[in-house]
């Protein structure tokens, strides 16, 4: 089976270890994509937010306004062969 997703990938140069991806239906890119934008910046700038991991915080923004999503973390180890 095939499903035509959506994406934001969120990353950070002041904080290399913050790249992950947001996956969304479609239907809900619009909306989703200003909740990620609006948390995102509440993040760096709310004192309280900082002690949430930001993957957490995200989707707990996006899920309280009921926005199903997956989050994928970028594995940057290298596989052994």
């Amino acid at each position: 089976m095939l499903q035509l997703k959506n994406c934001i990938n969120i990353s950070s140069d002041m904080n290399t270890w913050i790249n992950f991806c947001v996956v969304f239906d479609v239907s809900d890119i619009t909306k989703a994509e200003e909740i990620v934008q609006k948390a995102y910046n509440d993040w760096w700038e709310l004192p309280d937010t900082q002690f949430e991991p930001i993957a957490d915080w995200i989707s707990r923004c996006l899920t309280e306004n009921d926005i199903e999503h997956e989050i994928y973390f970028k594995n940057d180890e290298e596989e052994v062969n």
